[in-house]
């Protein structure tokens, strides 16, 4: 098993908050090996399509990844909710 801590971004924190259904900032979870962050992301209720951009913390910051990524070692994600500006 792997232990993956996901990071929810303040954008993702807030729709959460909106929608009556807030989620902790940080959370560590197990999951088997070969687990897709889109397969994390439906397992802990949050939907793909709000989390537009996934970082992987590195040794020299963070690395943008995809959702059909394959985990197979420990991780720290943060997940980005959807931004607006102008």
């Amino acid at each position: 098993m792997l232990t993956i801590t996901l990071r929810l971004s303040e954008s993702l924190l807030s729709i959460f908050r909106d929608t009556n259904s807030p989620k902790q900032e940080t959370c560590e979870i197990l999951v088997a090996s070969g687990t897709t962050i889109q397969q994390i992301l439906v397992a802990q209720g949050i939907s793909p399509l709000l989390v537009p951009m996934v970082g992987r913390a590195t040794a020299r910051g963070s690395q943008r990844i995809d959702m059909d990524t394959v985990l197979d070692a420990d991780a720290v994600l943060t997940l980005h909710g959807p931004l607006a500006g102008g």
